[in-house]
């Protein structure tokens, strides 16, 4: 067992899911919609054909308009806005008002600003008076804001507890640098925006029930993955020079992602759930052809991974919470056992959690 897998954290007990929630701006944008959109042409716009096919992405969800290089976001499509209306429709799920909160975390790779937190403006759209708190995290977000609501949700009498991840990661491409920078288009066709948030309550307060939950790390001394460099404390930003923007150690990331998977298996292990008896498997949605990658990997049925990264795209911190808003959205049958495998290449964290349905 690796250093990382053994000191990851796990919960103890178990939660209710009151209510989930998803916000997607506007209407699909296809590949070919998006690259016209970004001026690509000639043999850029046939590199972006290729790389989306190859990602198995088809269709993503973009709060931006591409009207100019350093662009915004529209009406409505603001990661706190965005944010805001994926807790909405979580409330409405649980049957719940706003009032019946107790705390709000919210997780983030892209916030409006720096400060205040993002989660602060998803506050006063919501109207939410109670505490919140924010983390600056990615594809693992919901992992770490999972561990947290454990403990917040432990106390006696603890209201219920909101957790939203949000993305909207299309203003930090450089359209500039799109004819220049190949990991640039990998990353203007595989993302998309959007937000996702779950609502839970203390056990025994819902039907649908959260039975354990574990987040680790792998990244001791390695390099990151997916970093944005600029405007942090120590950078503080490129000026005249163009937006922010991330990038990719592809090679890095390829490497280290089935490691990262393993070591979620491992940890649902370490708490009595096995991959393989689970009803639903939801992947990070790095790419519309994950589910047919760990299908590979772990010897089993591809239609055993729910994955809903062709239409939608990567969204990042905000994935995990969207693909189970949808799952459930079925209408699952009691008792359905859905195991989530999150991984995040910033510094190689892995997360997870198993979900039954009641």
């Amino acid at each position: 067992m690796s250093e990382g897998l053994a000191r990851a954290w796990r919960s103890h007990g178990e939660l209710a899911l009151l209510g989930t929630g998803a916000a997607l701006p506007g209407s699909p944008v296809t590949t070919e919609t998006l690259l016209g959109r970004a001026g690509l042409d000639g043999r850029r716009h046939a590199l972006g054909l290729s790389v989306a096919e190859r990602l198995g992405v088809r269709t993503r969800h973009l709060g931006r308009s591409w009207s100019t290089r350093i662009d915004t976001l529209g009406d409505g499509a603001g990661n706190p806005a965005l944010a805001a209306q994926a807790v909405e429709a979580a409330l409405r799920d649980a049957g719940l008002q706003v009032a019946d909160l107790g705390y709000l975390i919210a997780h983030t790779a892209t916030p409006a600003q720096p400060l205040p937190s993002n989660v602060a403006f998803v506050a006063d759209r919501l109207g939410f008076a109670g505490p919140h708190i924010e983390l600056r995290q990615a594809c693992t977000g919901f992992a770490n804001a999972l561990m947290i609501a454990f403990g917040l949700l432990a106390a006696p009498g603890a209201r219920p507890v909101a957790i939203v991840g949000s993305e909207t990661g299309s203003v930090f491409l450089d359209i500039a640098a799109l004819a220049d920078e190949s990991g640039q288009i990998v990353n203007l066709v595989q993302m998309g925006d959007g937000a996702g948030a779950v609502i839970l309550g203390p056990a025994g307060s819902g039907s649908d029930r959260l039975r354990a939950a574990w987040y680790g790390a792998l990244g001791l001394g390695r390099g990151p993955g997916l970093q944005m460099r600029e405007g942090g404390s120590d950078r503080p930003g490129p000026g005249d020079a163009g937006p922010l923007s991330f990038e990719h150690d592809f090679a890095a990331v390829l490497r280290g992602g089935a490691e990262l998977f393993d070591a979620g298996v491992g940890a649902a292990a370490a708490r009595g759930f096995d991959l393989a008896a689970a009803d639903w498997i939801i992947p990070h949605q790095a790419s519309g052809r994950i589910g047919q990658q760990l299908a590979g990997h772990f010897d089993l049925p591809e239609d055993r991974f729910f994955v809903n990264a062709d239409r939608i795209g990567n969204t990042g911190s905000a994935a995990i919470w969207i693909a189970l808003a949808e799952l459930r959205a079925r209408r699952l049958a009691a008792g359905t056992v859905t195991l989530a495998l999150g991984a995040e290449a910033t510094k190689y964290m892995f997360g997870g959690f198993v979900h039954e349905a009641g």
